[in-house]
């Protein structure tokens, strides 16, 4: 499959998924609150790998920005412009947006397999707590799934560090970001420039990129593995 086929098919993936509890109040209001929650469950696991400023900020966006949270409207911004991508981007940058949306589009989907396994137990008004998560993770899905999902991004972020080498891409964002704005793609605009600005910050990607890598590893593991109390 080419770079252009997969990254349409992985960014309607995604927007059919964000329908599926867009469309839904009650699951809109489940989905809200899990990945707040599990936001707030994952940080900790990395606050060390954050302890400077670059790190903190590239750990922020491998949790938060790259793997599912506050995304529907950048998700939604992607598929009016895939067409354009597809005939602008070099090769290099193409394979690396239908990664990423590819990586987007599973976690999306493990996420929300695991919230509706998760309010099966629980009801909104009740506190997830790790252990009525680890074992909504355990129904939805299976640790190689996870793994596969943590090796993906290590992918993408070594295209990443690869793209910001361009020359003039920074530029090129940055002359992007009012004609973005206008045109109503704010959200993917600062999601890009995001990336960018993360990836040109770090002072040694592929030790940070390592150091990411076992860390999600073990959490992972973590989760499918260690005793539920």
């Amino acid at each position: 499959m080419s770079a252009a086929s997969e990254l349409r098919e992985y960014t309607d993936r995604s927007n059919s998924i964000h329908k599926e509890y867009l469309g839904n109040p009650e699951l809109l209001r489940r989905y809200e609150h899990f990945v707040d929650w599990q936001l707030n469950y994952m940080l900790p696991f990395y606050e060390d790998l954050g302890a400077t400023e670059d790190r903190a900020e590239a750990v922020k966006f491998f949790v938060s920005d790259l793997t599912g949270i506050d995304i529907s409207e950048r998700d939604h911004e992607f598929a009016k412009v895939v067409p354009l991508m597809s005939r602008m981007l070099p090769d290099k940058a193409l394979d690396a947006v239908a990664t990423a949306m590819r990586l987007n589009a599973r976690v999306l989907g493990v996420n929300l397999s695991i919230c509706r396994e998760l309010y099966k137990e629980i009801s909104i008004d009740t506190e997830i707590t790790e252990a009525s998560y680890c074992s909504a993770c355990r129904r939805a899905s299976q640790l190689e799934e996870c793994l596969e999902l943590v090796h993906l991004t290590a992918e993408i972020g070594r295209d990443l560090d690869q793209l910001i080498r361009i020359p003039m891409i920074g530029l090129t964002l940055r002359a992007m970001r009012l004609p973005a704005r206008l045109a109503g793609f704010g959200a993917l605009q600062n999601f890009l420039e995001t990336g960018y600005r993360t990836f040109n910050a770090l002072e040694d990607v592929h030790q940070f990129l390592d150091d990411m890598t076992v860390r999600m590893t073990e959490v992972f593991t973590q989760i499918f593995t260690k005793p539920i109390q």
